[in-house]
């Protein structure tokens, strides 16, 4: 599994899976937020995708989104 392996060999960062979530936003404090089309990993199609350097779109996203689904996900250790 591709998150098992993510965790591996960065054992400090935290991976949470949610069973109707796939993975199209990556948050990464303080101010990057990457929102795609596709999963992340590979894809055989045309995919797009946009990373925002923005404290604001972070904290937003923090609120309106993360926070909601970290609760119904499933960390991984």
């Amino acid at each position: 599994m591709q998150a098992r392996s993510l965790k591996l060999s960065f054992p400090d960062i935290h991976i949470a899976l949610h069973t109707k979530c796939n993975a199209k936003t990556v948050l990464i404090s303080p101010a990057t937020v990457w929102l795609s089309s596709a999963d992340f990993g590979e894809s055989l199609k045309i995919e797009s995708s946009i990373g925002l350097h923005s404290v604001v779109a972070f904290e937003k996203a923090v609120e309106t989104l993360f926070k909601r689904l970290w609760l119904l996900a499933r960390e991984i250790s």
